[in-house]
């Protein structure tokens, strides 16, 4: 017990200073992400965002995150970890590659698995998986550009979604997409009445 109480405040409790460097980069990337979908917002707004709203925060906690493990600060990447699950209640791998233009929507229950490559202008909604099958192993999903995933959306398994592609809520998509799509749920579900 000893051990564990130790490596908890190794990793969560005691925090270590974050360079001013990699704090301004994960920043600047946070308001070119804002910028390509709010682009009258200026970087003031986007400070008061972040510092209010849990979309914005939990972009920028993930380029902070993943800021760090480029630069090879590992030591400090569980406390952003931990503080974008407590916080966003989000679960993003700083290993994923997303381009400019990612931004969160009510992202409560969101979770992107470990080395998945996503293009630009991504967004993905509360409750959305990303995650391929093989644990440690694969590349992960690639997604292209301008692609949204709505409510409760998953995309599970070794493949491609395309460019310009929106998942609707509530999908489990475990093909391939081809680019300009529409997924959409089902409606042809029969109600049967209670007797």
């Amino acid at each position: 017990m000893v051990e564990f109480v130790s490596f908890l405040q190794a990793k969560v409790y005691k925090p270590k200073a974050i360079p001013d460097k990699v704090i301004h980069d994960a920043f600047e990337k946070t308001v070119k992400d804002v910028n390509y979908h709010l682009p009258t917002l200026s970087k003031k707004e986007i400070k008061q965002r972040i510092q209010s709203n849990a979309n914005e925060l939990a972009v920028f906690l993930f380029r902070l995150g993943n800021q760090l493990q480029t630069e090879n600060y590992n030591d400090l990447t569980a406390q952003i970890h931990w503080l974008l699950k407590e916080l966003c209640s989000c679960e993003i791998y700083f290993n994923n590659t997303i381009a400019e233009g990612f931004y969160i929507i009510h992202g409560q229950g969101t979770v992107i698995g470990s080395r998945n490559t996503i293009g630009k202008g991504f967004i993905i909604h509360q409750g959305c998986t990303i995650g391929h099958k093989k644990n440690r192993e694969g590349t992960g999903v690639v997604i292209g550009d301008n692609v949204t995933l709505y409510c409760n959306a998953s995309i599970l398994g070794d493949l491609k979604i395309e460019n310009n592609v929106t998942i609707g809520a509530h999908i489990l998509v475990s093909t391939s997409i081809k680019s300009n799509s529409i997924v959409l749920k089902d409606e042809t579900h029969k109600i049967k009445p209670i007797k």
